[in-house]
């Protein structure tokens, strides 16, 4: 009986002293500060650099690092206005070029240093006072399956042949940082009155518009269309992952419009230098890298693609689009747009 009583209280014991050891440690978790970060989906996801990023700054940080998701870039903006100027936020990354005159005016933001990184030229005019800073970028066109093409589209009105209706998957412009690069770069090539007419018989050869680039590239990877509007880079992603050379970028007589995207430190951060570091993992060559092997754009910094798949795009003929539209500019066509699409 005196044996079944020790047995007893040695169980309670155990049961005690596990408890109170993991009340202990998860309150040591708690204690340790928390760095948070808001982006855009294709980061912030399990496939995407994110929990990569995650991994390796917890390891040196003696912090927590915790992702919030803010959608496709043009979500993002709404989201962090939703929180409001003290929601919490100690990073924000996923801003596109389009967006920086909206954050600067709602956000204030602290400055960050890259007196020290060698940028890409590409990246370089994308540098300014807005104490927002590249973190990758990446040249757009469509991406087709070379085996279902007998001819490759050389020009944007080739896609308005009878074999492609119904065949053309593109982002909404009004949630889509993609869908409003195509838009925008239809405009600066044609300006905007024949742009228009251009989209009155475009859309009519459309399978539809998809709220997302991930939606819209997931059509085109189940086959229900032939092409959509995606990065030049997203041949590197089937060639990786795919072990498959058959997807490929279309290079238009033209030229393509280049995307960059942003990461900030708000001036409302609860821990700034935490921020700080993580902003330069970002930019750092091994951040960088990861970065492009997740996100599959080009890096913004210099001695990361070389010996790479990357390194093996083709240099595509681009124009200029960082001569922006302004946000009143932005709202009057995509109400413009709006409009076309109602009354198709």
């Amino acid at each position: 009986m005196r044996n079944f009583i020790v047995f007893v209280v040695l169980i309670f014991l155990s049961l005690f002293i596990a408890v109170t050891w993991k009340n202990q440690q998860g309150a040591e978790i708690e204690q340790r500060p928390v760095v948070k970060v808001f982006g855009s989906t294709s980061f912030t996801s399990q496939w995407g650099p994110g929990p990569w990023l995650k991994e390796r700054f917890e390891r040196s940080c003696d912090c927590r690092l915790e992702y919030y998701d803010g959608a496709d870039n043009t979500i993002l903006l709404q989201r962090l206005k939703a929180e409001g100027r003290n929601g919490g936020a100690d990073v924000v990354l996923g801003f596109d070029q389009y967006d920086l005159e909206q954050a600067q005016a709602a956000f204030q933001w602290k400055k960050i240093d890259t007196s020290h990184i060698d940028f890409f030229d590409e990246v370089k005019t994308t540098l300014s006072a807005s104490n927002l800073v590249p973190y990758d970028w990446g040249t757009l066109s469509f991406v087709v399956k070379k085996s279902e093409m007998k001819q490759l589209p050389k020009t944007l009105n080739d896609f308005l042949a009878p074999e492609w209706k119904g065949q053309i998957v593109l982002e909404d412009p009004r949630t889509s940082s993609p869908g409003l690069q195509f838009l925008v770069w239809l405009i600066q090539l044609r300006g905007e009155e024949q742009a228009f007419d251009f989209l009155k018989k475009f859309n009519a050869q459309l399978h539809s518009y998809a709220p997302s680039w991930s939606s819209s590239y997931g059509l085109f990877q189940k086959g229900q269309v032939k092409t959509t509007f995606s990065y030049v880079t997203s041949p590197v992603y089937h060639l990786i992952e795919d072990k498959s050379t058959d997807v490929i970028a279309v290079e238009f007589e033209e030229g393509h419009p280049i995307q960059f995207e942003f990461i900030g430190i708000p001036a409302t951060c609860k821990t700034c230098d935490l921020a700080e570091k993580f902003v330069q993992l970002v930019l750092s060559k091994e951040g960088q890298k990861i970065i492009m092997e997740k996100n599959y754009m080009f890096p913004a910094v210099k001695g990361v693609k070389e010996g790479t798949a990357f390194s093996t795009v083709p240099k595509f003929k681009t124009i200029n689009m960082t001569t922006l539209p302004t946000q009143s500019d932005r709202e009057r066509i995509l109400k413009k747009w709006s409009a076309l699409r109602r009354l198709e």
